[in-house]
């Protein structure tokens, strides 16, 4: 069982809801992470570029998963939530989910977002078709039937939450993920929901992040072993992981990789104005601070899909299978991988880029399919880092968190084909520790965020680069430009 002494001062804990498990992490008051566990669940893609789930899967996870934590729960003090966003969970007039859910994934909705990039003027960062007013739209044409039971509009995260205290309720980040935020009074814009045939009666009360919304139900507490009345705050969806990968810090870049990537930089005064060229990369307000930086649609899940369709076929695990991946030389012998398997958000906001091999020949294996992979994540991050320096951040050390970071071939790749210095403290929590945060600051009014958040923290590892593989990569990087700017150039022609 985990250290119940760490737990005498009581405990924190932190629910994720992910695309793929939902992620229970413990921590003690003071910030240190006493148990962490996940279950998982499966998604299905019943047709191309579609993505569906059951919201009772998430809510299903969650014995288990509080189970695998292996802790006395009778010391949680206060609960928090994250998770995937955009993905719209619509509930009826008994408050039961319309089912299926279509995760932020389901990308069959490019002709919704066209018409309402159109109509609406936005800019790409607050409305494409990863966001949930386009996948409203596309079920108001294709699945009116679910849009004339809907009743309520919550997210994932906010689900689970109803189902632990019967709250009903939001945040900013959520609203700005579903393209439905005025931005600048941070409030609904509920005359979107038109296009949806939907009313505005299904919009959720917006909460402050911090704040305590409801008590975990009695029936509920006694069924997970938790202390009954726990408080439960508003949290942030998983966003939250660009802020929670290091210390607080002006001026520091982080990368929190998994399915998909956030790569933010935490602006300093004299940049708080500064805007990239077509807004490829965006400005971004969370917890109190005002951050550059955009999000790819799929980094691990790229490998992910790899592994699938590759690497299981050699009969080896995954683990061994990375290892032999490993030992693929820099370049993955002249093979360049474009990660764009379901189109890309930053810095190209564009739904019609694919993925592709290029180079292949036939002494290459599955080893380097794989590995050339990897390394297509890792050029185009480099990518988006070079608009950070040029935009007057350099970012010679980057923050690396997320599941990935865990992986020794992640790390070395990434270090080699940015040929950055990577910081890793230790955590593949990263949206957890701001919900730890939040939590703290529920808990003690008047804590400073920045504070509540060095808690979890200690000193980094430095993953340096190989400057032996600096001119392969420059290589692979500019083949990698090259056939980019192909595509972008095929998909500009009529």
């Amino acid at each position: 069982m985990a250290n119940s002494t760490e737990l005498r001062a009581g405990a924190v804990l932190v629910l994720d809801v992910g695309t793929s498990a939902l992620k229970a992490t413990l921590y003690s008051a003071r910030g240190g992470i006493v148990a962490q566990a996940s279950q998982g669940y499966a998604y299905t893609s019943p047709t191309p570029n579609s993505a569906e789930a059951d919201p009772d899967d998430w809510w299903r996870a969650l014995p288990p998963a509080l189970a695998k934590l292996d802790a006395d729960l009778r010391a949680v003090r206060i609960i928090g939530l994250t998770g995937q966003m955009h993905s719209p969970v619509l509930l009826d007039a008994r408050g039961e989910p319309i089912k299926p859910c279509l995760l932020w994934l389901d990308r069959r909705c490019a002709q919704e977002t066209a018409e309402l990039m159109a109509a609406l003027q936005l800019p790409p960062y607050h409305l494409n078709s990863t966001y949930t007013l386009p996948k409203l739209m596309w079920l108001a044409r294709y699945r009116p039937e679910a849009i004339a039971q809907a009743r309520t509009l919550l997210f994932p995260k906010d689900y689970v939450r109803y189902r632990l205290t019967g709250a009903i309720c939001t945040d900013a980040s959520e609203a700005g993920g579903a393209a439905l935020l005025d931005w600048g009074s941070r409030r609904w814009v509920p005359e979107r929901l038109h296009y949806a045939h939907l009313d505005a009666t299904v919009l959720p009360p917006l909460r402050d992040e911090d704040e305590i919304v409801g008590v975990v139900l009695d029936d509920v507490a006694d069924a997970l072993g938790l202390p009954r009345a726990t408080p439960v705050i508003t949290g942030v969806g998983d966003v939250a992981a660009i802020l929670g990968g290091a210390p607080i810090e002006p001026g520091r870049v982080m990368i929190a990789m998994g399915t998909s990537s956030m790569l933010y930089a935490i602006l300093p005064d004299h940049l708080r104005g500064v805007r990239d060229e077509n807004d490829g990369i965006y400005s971004y307000d969370l917890c109190g601070f005002r951050l550059l930086g955009g999000v790819s649609s799929l980094t691990g899940g790229a490998l992910d899909w790899a592994w699938r369709a590759f690497g299981a076929a050699s009969g080896l695990s995954f683990d061994q299978a990375m290892r032999v991946v490993e030992q693929v030389s820099p370049g993955a012998g002249g093979l360049v991988f474009l990660p764009y398997l379901a189109g890309e958000r930053s810095p190209f906001w564009r739904d019609d880029l694919r993925g592709m091999f290029v180079g292949l020949h036939l002494g290459h294996t599955w080893a380097h399919m794989l590995r050339a992979v990897v390394e297509g994540v890792g050029l185009c991050t480099r990518l988006v880092l070079e608009r950070f320096a040029r935009l007057g951040m350099p970012s010679p050390i980057v923050a690396l968190s997320g599941g990935v970071a865990r992986h020794g071939i992640w790390q070395r790749v990434l270090a080699d084909a940015c040929q950055r210095t990577l910081a890793l403290y230790g955590s593949d929590s990263a949206a957890s520790n701001v919900i730890f945060a939040l939590c703290a600051q529920a808990l003690e009014p008047g804590m400073p965020f920045a504070a509540a958040m060095n808690r979890v923290f200690s000193q980094p590892a430095l993953i340096s680069p190989d400057e032996a593989a600096a001119e392969a990569y420059a290589r692979a990087y500019a083949l990698y430009c090259h056939y980019l700017e192909n595509m972008l150039q095929m998909s500009r022609e009529p």
